[in-house]
C-alpha cells in the first residue's frame, strides 16, 4: 500500500536494499468525481487529469498542484509564517505503513514534529490561531507605551523627564544602547527574511525563465518538423528525447510534445503565482521595515519638547484627550487580538477532547476490559504501544480523525494485523471499518490454516484480493510488465 501513497508524494519507507528511485509507481485515483493518474519516479511526479499531462521535478512543485487542483492543503505556522502543509503529514491523517510505526511520535517526521500535525488537524477544522504578524503585536504594545508616555509627558512636563522610562531612555546612554541594539537585531532579522524571499523568488523567476525557452525551443522543433525532418548527425534517428531527473519523453511525437508543451505552461503558471506570492511577501516584510525605522523618532520629539517652554493648559487638554482617544484604539486591537487567540485555544482545546472521545469509544468497543488511556493524540515520549496495543491505538485514531475531520480521502493500513491482534478484536474492527460507509484499503499476511477458512469471503462488505500465488520479493513480475507499459503508455515516456 505505500507503493499507492509513495506516487502521490508520500515520503515511503521502503526495505533497505530496494532502490525506490529506480522504479515507476502508478496509481489511478477517483478523486472530485473523476479519475486522475499519476505516475512517480525519484521525485519527480506525471499527472494525467482531464487527459492533460503535468511534469512535476520535485514534491515541492507537486504539492502547490496538489492545492490547486486536487485539495485545499491546510497551513500551519512555520517559523513565524502560514505555510502549507507537507503532503506526508497530511497522509498520516488517513494512512498507516507498516515500518517506524511509533505512538509517540510522527512516522514520517522530515521538518515536522508533533505540534505541526495537531495544528494541521486544527487548520482542517478552520480553527488557527493566526495573528496579524508576528511583528505586528510588538508594535502594537510599543505604540501603546509610546502613548501613555506621551500623555505622562503632557501632564508631568518637567517631573517626567526623570520619571518616564523612554525619555530617561533616551538620556541615558546605557538604556540607550541596550535599546539600540533591540531594534538592530529586529532590523537584521527583517533583512534576513527579506533576503531569503528574494533568494526564493529568484530562484523561481530563473526557474520559470528556463520554462520559457524550453517552450520557445520545443516551438522551434514544432516548426521544423512540419518544414522537414530532424535528425541526429551522429546516428540518423529521428527520436528526439526531452527529459529531466527522471523520466524521458519523446517529442518528435505530436501528441506527446503537446502534452508537454501545455504541461510547461501549466508550470509556468503555477511559477508566476509563486512569485507573486514572494513579491507579496517581500512588501510586507518591506512595510515592517520601514515601520520599524519610523518607530524610534518619537523618544527624539519628547527629548525636543522638554526644552520648550510650557504649552497652555487647555492646548495641553486638548493633546491629551486626542493621544487618550489614540491610545484607547491600540487597546482595542490588543484585545481583539487576545481574544481571538483565547477563543481559538479554547475550540482547539474542544477538537483534541472530541477526538479523544472518539478514540476512546472505539477502544471501548474493540477492547473493553482494556487499560490503554489516551490522554493525547500520541502518547507520551518513551511510552510507545506496540504489539496488538499498538494496532489498537492506530485503529482508534484513524478511525476518531476519520469521524471528526470528515474528509474524503479513504484509510489505508499496511499490515493490518500486526502484533498478533486477536481473532475477536479484528472482527470488531472490521465491522466499525464497514460501518464509516467508505473506502477501507487493508493488507494483511495470512496463516496457512487460515486460507482453508474462506473467514474474509464470508463478511458481506469486503472485497477480498489474494496476492497469494506472486512472486516473493518481486514488485513486478516479468508477465505483467507488458499490462504495466500500456497502462503508462498515455504519460508518453520513454522506457
Amino acid at each position: 500500500m505505500q507503493s499507492i501513497v509513495y506516487s502521490i508524494g508520500y515520503e515511503s519507507i521502503f526495505p533497505s536494499g530496494f532502490n525506490s528511485k529506480s522504479y515507476y509507481f502508478y496509481s489511478k485515483i477517483y478523486l472530485n468525481n473523476k479519475d486522475i493518474e499519476f505516475l512517480r519516479k525519484g521525485n519527480s511526479i506525471l499527472v494525467l487529469n482531464n487527459q492533460k499531462l503535468f511534469v512535476f521535478n520535485s514534491i515541492s512543485e507537486f504539492k502547490y498542484y496538489f492545492d490547486k487542483e486536487l485539495f485545499k492543503l491546510p497551513k500551519i505556522d512555520k517559523e513565524g509564517e502560514l505555510k502549507l502543509v507537507d503532503l506526508s503529514l497530511l497522509y498520516e491523517t488517513f494512512f498507516l505503513g507498516q515500518d517506524r510505526r511509533n505512538t509517540s511520535n510522527l512516522i514520517i517526521k522530515g521538518l515536522n514534529n508533533k505540534v505541526d500535525f495537531l495544528n494541521m488537524i486544527y487548520s482542517l477544522m478552520g480553527v488557527t490561531i493566526t495573528t496579524e504578524n508576528k511583528y505586528d503585536i510588538e508594535n502594537l504594545k510599543k505604540e501603546k507605551a509610546t502613548l501613555e508616555s506621551k500623555i505622562n509627558s503632557e501632564t508631568k512636563k518637567i517631573s517626567i523627564i526623570k520619571k518616564n522610562p523612554e525619555i530617561a531612555s533616551f538620556i541615558s546612554s546605557a538604556s540607550n544602547n541596550i535599546e539600540f541594539k533591540n531594534t538592530s537585531n529586529q532590523l537584521s532579522e527583517i533583512h534576513q527574511k527579506i533576503a531569503e524571499l528574494k533568494k526564493n523568488r529568484n530562484r523561481e523567476e530563473n526557474r520559470k525563465i528556463k520554462l520559457e525557452a524550453l517552450i520557445s525551443e520545443l516551438n522551434s522543433l514544432n516548426r521544423s518538423l512540419n518544414e522537414g525532418k530532424v535528425k541526429c548527425s551522429d546516428c540518423g534517428s529521428d527520436k528526439i528525447i526531452f527529459s529531466n531527473e527522471d523520466f524521458e519523453f519523446e517529442v518528435s511525437n505530436n501528441f506527446v510534445r503537446q502534452n508537454i508543451i501545455q504541461s510547461i505552461k501549466e508550470n509556468i503558471s503555477l511559477k508566476s503565482e509563486m512569485i507573486f506570492e514572494f513579491n507579496n511577501e517581500i512588501i510586507k516584510e518591506q512595510e515592517q521595515l520601514n515601520k520599524l525605522l519610523d518607530s524610534t523618532t518619537p523618544e527624539t520629539k519628547n527629548y525636543i519638547l522638554f526644552k520648550d517652554d510650557f504649552a497652555d493648559s487647555k492646548e495641553i487638554d486638548k493633546i491629551v484627550i486626542s493621544l487618550q482617544k489614540e491610545l484607547k484604539i491600540i487597546e482595542n486591537k490588543l484585545e481583539t487580538n487576545e481574544k481571538k487567540i483565547v477563543s481559538n485555544r479554547d475550540l482547539q482545546k474542544k477538537i483534541l477532547s472530541d477526538i479523544l472521545s472518539e478514540m476512546k469509544r472505539y477502544y471501548k468497543k474493540i477492547d473493553p476490559e482494556g487499560l490503554l488511556k489516551f490522554e493525547d493524540l500520541f502518547t507520551k515520549s518513551g511510552e510507545t504501544y506496540s504489539g496488538s496495543e499498538g494496532q489498537e491505538y492506530y485503529f482508534c485514531k484513524l478511525l476518531a480523525l476519520n469521524n471528526i475531520l470528515k474528509h474524503n480521502f479513504p484509510i489505508i493500513i499496511d499490515s493490518f494485523r500486526e502484533g498478533e491482534l486477536s481473532t475477536s478484536k479484528e472482527e470488531q474492527m472490521i465491522v466499525e471499518f464497514i460501518r464509516i460507509k467508505k473506502q477501507v484499503i487493508l493488507t494483511s499476511t495470512l496463516k496457512k490454516e487460515e486460507y482453508d477458512s474462506d473467514k474474509y469471503f464470508r463478511i458481506e462488505g469486503l472485497n477480498v484480493i489474494d496476492y497469494s500465488d506472486l512472486q516473493d520479493s518481486k514488485i513486478l513480475q516479468q508477465k505483467y510488465v507488458e499490462p504495466f507499459l500500456k497502462l503508462i503508455e498515455p504519460f508518453g515516456i520513454r522506457e
